[in-house]
């Protein structure tokens, strides 16, 4: 009874999910486009603001390490200064104990620690006075000797114990400044993430506006969704073919390089578009991909993204609606592009394909490159014509 009851149960449900309607995902627009450009732009101040923020953090430990290193440089100046002072003072003690013994042998005395010699120069007075002014004379010139002496050994204390305290001054001030060079390197890293998560804000707003005019040209509205009023209208294929007519491939796809890529030609080889699509997007002398072309493809039914990288040259345009078999643009990725391409040692073409139109549903520029594993039907052989394994030869496009 228990087991029928459930049975029941499960068909009741099984009826309501069949009866509510799914709901339909919410077409893209001209206006979602146009929305998510004031967004790109808010975070590109935003990032703008938090990398002057850092850069500012920079300059003031750069500033503090100077600063560091001049009271060092000036310490270790003082320190000599007090080492000479100390052999000074040391030669000073020298020439006092002999001013004193030398101003003894002026009155005829050689000897100023014998206590015979003093009594008798005191009691050879001829009278009182004179000796109480031999004794004043002797006590005068022991007291100002002693004093003299005094006031050096004070001062040799005072410039060691200054040598002690400026080098533990330099061990502290080299402990900060090894402290601020590496916040300054963890800050240039910090800097550098802000930079370089995929395509920069100001590439992906570019890309946002670029693809704005190309729907704008098309005649999209606002509120028109536009795989009616423009996607519907691209040409589509069958299947994908190969981007090059031979080829190696060098770097499979994996979780951290999101595509191929595909040495084995030279530079200025013709790349080809692998399907009829429509270039989204062009980028020239990026500093990590070189020149770049982005392309939407509606291939078998399904939408694609695809990633050309390290192209010498770029034969196309956004906007422009290409044929399966088109040459785009040429093998690089050379020594000639290594000034401004420094993802790059050796000629070859980086080629990604990503499931959804990116810049669109899937995601705005940077998730080209942070979610890359929405580029694996890249390593799927039935979507790319390529199996994604290094040293994988191919010697048609297929």
């Amino acid at each position: 009874m228990m087991k029928k009851i459930i049975n029941i149960t499960l068909i009741i449900s099984l009826l309501m999910v069949m009866i509510i309607p799914l709901e339909k995902p919410k077409a893209l627009t001209l206006g979602d486009y146009k929305n998510k450009v004031k967004e790109l732009e808010n975070k590109r101040y935003e990032n703008d603001r938090l990398t002057q923020e850092k850069i500012n953090d920079i300059n003031a430990k750069r500033n503090a390490i100077l600063t560091s290193n001049k009271t060092i440089e000036q310490n270790e100046q003082k320190v000599e200064a007090a080492k000479t002072q100390v052999a000074e003072s040391k030669e000073q003690i020298k020439i006092k104990t002999e001013e004193l013994k030398d101003v003894i042998n002026i009155l005829q005395y050689s000897d100023i620690n014998s206590d015979e010699i003093y009594l008798d120069y005191i009691f050879d007075s001829s009278s009182i006075s004179e000796l109480m002014e031999r004794q004043a004379v002797i006590e005068q010139i022991v007291s100002y000797t002693q004093t003299q002496l005094d006031d050096l050994e004070k001062l040799i204390d005072y410039n060691e114990n200054l040598q002690v305290k400026l080098a533990n001054d330099n061990i502290a001030l080299n402990n900060s400044i090894s402290t601020y060079e590496k916040q300054v390197e963890e800050l240039e890293a910090y800097i550098n993430s802000l930079a370089t998560i995929g395509l920069d804000y100001e590439n992906q707003i570019k890309a946002q506006q670029g693809l704005i005019k190309i729907y704008q040209d098309a005649g999209c509205k606002d509120d028109e969704d536009l795989d009616v009023c423009y996607y519907s209208k691209m040409g589509s294929s069958s299947s994908f073919s190969r981007p090059l007519d031979k080829g190696v491939i060098t770097q499979a796809w994996n979780a951290s390089h999101g595509g191929i890529d595909i040495a084995g030609n030279n530079p200025g080889t013709n790349v080809y578009s692998p399907a009829n699509g429509t270039v989204v997007f062009t980028l020239s002398k990026y500093k990590c991909g070189g020149n770049l072309i982005y392309v939407h493809y509606n291939v078998g039914g399904k939408k694609y993204t695809t990633e050309f990288g390290h192209l010498r040259s770029i034969k196309v345009k956004a906007g422009q609606y290409i044929a399966k078999g088109q040459v785009i643009g040429t093998v690089g990725g050379d020594s000639s592009t290594w000034y401004y391409d420094s993802c790059t040692t050796g000629a070859h073409l980086h080629y990604a394909i990503a499931y959804g139109y990116f810049f669109t549903e899937r995601g705005w520029g940077s998730e080209f490159y942070t979610y890359k594993s929405y580029t694996r039907a890249t390593s799927v052989q039935s979507i790319s014509g390529l199996v994604s394994q290094k040293g994988w030869r191919f010697t048609t496009r297929g």
